[in-house]
């Protein structure tokens, strides 16, 4: 029978035999192992390695659920076309490209149903109270929901009928500011690049609590905050 987790102790190689759950944590890896390719891995953890190099995803054609947290990712650009992808955890990396990130992923990973960025410069930071910028922060949803329309889970709440509402509402408006708003892209990345990053931790409080606080967005330096209004400062 075919295990159901592979925990490392054997090759890549018979890992994409024997499991359809391959584990790949701390490996230093910095490509997607060719080993895999053509196998029947439907989750792929990778989670601590260095993986920038998304060409061997593409071979994986059974693949339902990725983990790239804490790779050092800068962009999802190149990212393949995905059909059966359903979950992507790529959270604690260095993604500063919004508009970049959500058409990459409307184009690539249209069937997503799970998306979670949370400790990028992309995302806001939900694990605090203040509540300054829940507005700022409510308009980062509203788009990933429009660029992405199966979406029923972003970050660590649930996506709502109300918010599918709205985003159909406010997608078209919210796409075009961000688009006029990234002109200065390259500039603006490399201002993110000088930043330090906070190491991703546990949220405080269960997704449910979450989803009914306020939300502080301390992407100082990230296109998200660009949602910010001037009424807002």
């Amino acid at each position: 029978q075919m295990p159901k987790h592979f925990a490392g102790s054997r090759s890549v190689s018979e890992a994409s035999i024997m499991s359809r759950k391959v584990v790949l944590r701390e490996r230093k890896l910095t490509t997607i192992p060719k080993d895999l390719a053509g196998s029947s891995c439907q989750h792929l953890d990778l989670t601590e390695n260095s993986v920038s190099d998304f060409k061997g995803l593409g071979e994986l054609k059974s693949l339902k659920r990725l983990i790239l947290d804490k790779n050092g990712i800068t962009s999802v650009e190149g990212f393949p076309k995905m059909l059966t992808l359903k979950t992507l955890w790529i959270n604690n990396n260095s993604i500063s490209r919004l508009a970049q990130m959500a058409e990459t992923l409307q184009s690539s990973t249209p069937n997503l149903t799970y998306l979670s960025t949370m400790k990028n410069p992309v995302c806001p930071d939900m694990y605090f109270q203040d509540g300054s910028l829940e507005n700022a922060y409510k308009r980062y949803r509203l788009l990933l929901i429009y660029k992405l329309p199966k979406l029923k889970f972003l970050d660590a709440t649930p996506v709502s009928s109300e918010e599918r509402k709205q985003a159909e509402q406010q997608g078209p408006s919210l796409d075009r500011m961000m688009r006029e708003m990234c002109k200065d892209e390259d500039e603006y990345e490399d201002q993110i690049q000088r930043k330090t990053q906070k190491p991703f931790s546990p949220p405080k409080k269960p997704a449910a609590y979450l989803a009914k606080g306020h939300v502080r967005y301390n992407g100082a330096q990230s296109e998200g905050n660009r949602f910010i209004m001037n009424s807002e400062l």
